[in-house]
């Protein structure tokens, strides 16, 4: 099993001197392209003098809109170089929320995929952000951008740019939007630090070998795909291999194509996987580990049999690490996800923060050993930050128990985030878009159980007096405003949405409400389209 080897602070530091260290070795593996150590560092030193050429130095911030290729890793290792900050935007982002994000976040520039423009173009002349780089659509031999845009591959054409001093530990590499529940997304600010001591941490545990490739169809804009697969695999001189998407039908035999060793798996994903007919190709594969969040005991054993793998459960989020915690390889509990990694402290808290007993549910909160492993703060946000820093512990809105070994079981969510086939999205958001509707009054948005495990989303629409609104109508608004993931699954139409005295929605109401007249997107036959 390997060890932790050399240890880094900084994002060019890694890159360059694992580039001495592994040559040609393959760093990254997409469908259709290897990249080597050597020409990781070779290709983001270009990136990065283009950038220069552009304007862009320490502190600037580029906006990133972009799928699991190679322009990706090539694009946020250049800023890095160039001590600037990436803010990577989820692809399936459209109208007010990327709006917001890209406004609030203030890029000097955007690099987007072609294939994603037409979610952007309406936002544009609004936002004028001053640089655009267009990421060509895979086999279109000379596109055509839009005026001011222009193609990424300019940006690989530049002369040398005057270096500039490796980043501080502390200063930010990234800024990564989390859903707010009760007000817009917000920007946890990324340290150097963070990014490089979680993925440490996690490849101490996940029983890598010299010939380990790790495997993920998640998006590189999530700190899952950037901490867990890419960064620890360069962490650890092996191969990470990223597929477009997730695709339960061929997924273990574009694994076995890629030459998967380690996988990483969301309960959605995995109750997906389960439930498609045996086949060869379960077995047809060199995965020896699932790193693997939302497991359930009963599911547990019997996916280990059928895909002859190990589960290597764990726990994370943006803020303090996309793993927090996770089992110890030699010593798995099922039905756990592990004790803390060796950066973090955590407990198990009351509402009034104070410790409960062992067996207790309580709130998850956690505080760093080493400075600067977690995130700096919210973007703008200070109040938010000190909100989520109560008591000197930051606060994951999380219920969990904790056992006398010191391991933790997940319960559920305290706060009133939907989490959606590996997606956290807040009601907010969702209500934000319904609202818009000329013919609704006020809706509320709630999660509720699905049969992949996770949840799906229900909206109660109370419509304005003397309006008639269709469900179809609703659903299609909604595919019209909001990311796929946020459109509603199911919409029940209420006379009133129950207040507190103080008129806050009385979420938990509806949550439980039964005998009301629900309508299913999927059985209307409405289907949402993915970027």
């Amino acid at each position: 099993m390997l060890l932790p080897g050399e240890v880094y602070h900084d994002l060019p530091t890694l890159v360059r001197q694992k580039a001495v260290k592994n040559g040609n070795r393959t760093a990254l593996r997409f469908e259709g392209r290897d990249l080597s150590y050597r020409e990781l560092d070779r290709e983001s030193d270009l990136v990065a003098n283009g950038l220069a050429a552009s304007g862009i130095g320490p502190g600037n911030r580029v906006a990133a809109m972009l799928l699991n290729t190679p322009e990706f890793p090539l694009l946020w290792f250049a800023l890095a170089k160039r001590g600037a900050v990436i803010v990577p935007l989820n692809t399936g982002l459209k109208g007010e929320i990327l709006r917001y994000e890209l406004a609030d976040s203030a890029p000097q520039g955007l690099v987007i995929d072609q294939r994603l423009w037409e979610a952007y173009a309406p936002l544009r002349d609004g936002l004028r952000i001053s640089r655009e780089w267009v990421v060509p659509e895979p086999g279109v031999g000379n596109p055509s951008f839009p005026e001011r845009a222009r193609s990424f591959r300019t940006l690989t054409t530049s002369a040398a740019a005057e270096p500039v001093a490796p980043p501080m530990p502390w200063e930010p590499a990234s800024i990564m939007y989390t859903s707010g529940t009760t007000g817009p997304p917000k920007g946890a600010i990324i340290p150097h630090e963070k990014t490089l001591t979680t993925p440490r941490e996690i490849g101490s545990r996940s029983r890598l070998e010299a010939d380990s490739v790790l495997f993920t169809a998640l998006p590189l804009f999530h700190c899952n795909a950037q901490e867990m697969t890419a960064l620890t695999a360069l962490t650890y001189d092996v191969t990470a291999a990223f597929d477009d998407r997730f695709h339960a039908s061929t997924f273990w035999e574009t694994g076995a194509r890629m030459g998967a060793t380690h996988v990483s798996l969301l309960i959605s994903m995995i109750n997906v996987l389960f439930k498609q007919p045996e086949r060869p190709s379960d077995r047809t594969h060199r995965v020896r580990t699932a790193l693997t969040a939302g497991t359930t005991k009963a599911v547990w054993p019997e996916f280990e049999r059928r895909f002859g793998l190990t589960i290597v459960e764990l726990y994370g989020m943006t803020e303090c690490g996309c793993t927090t915690l996770m089992n110890p390889p030699d010593a798995i509990r099922v039905g756990s996800v592990g004790t803390p990694l060796g950066f973090v402290e955590a407990d198990v808290v009351d509402d009034q923060d104070r410790p409960v007993a062992v067996g207790v549910r309580g709130e998850l909160v956690v505080r760093p050993r080493v400075p600067y492993t977690m995130f700096l703060g919210y973007l703008g946000q200070p109040e938010k930050t000190v909100e989520s820093w109560r008591n000197l512990w930051f606060h994951t809105g999380d219920y969990v128990t904790r056992d006398g070994d010191g391991y933790y079981y997940f319960v559920d969510r305290k706060k009133d985030v939907i989490r959606r086939r590996g997606e956290n999205l807040a009601p907010y958001d969702v209500e934000s878009a319904l609202n818009r509707h000329p013919c609704v009054f006020e809706s509320v948005v709630v999660g509720v159980p699905s049969p992949l495990g996770e949840e799906d989303v229900k909206a109660f629409v109370q419509l304005k007096p003397g309006s008639t609104a269709a469900p179809e109508e609703l659903f299609r608004f909604c595919i019209a405003e909001l990311p796929f993931f946020m459109v509603p699954r199911y919409i029940e139409f209420i006379d009133e949405v129950p207040k507190t005295a103080n008129q806050k929605s009385q979420r938990y109401l509806l949550r439980g409400r039964k005998g009301g007249v629900e309508y299913d997107r999927e059985a209307l036959g409405i289907a949402v389209r993915r970027p």
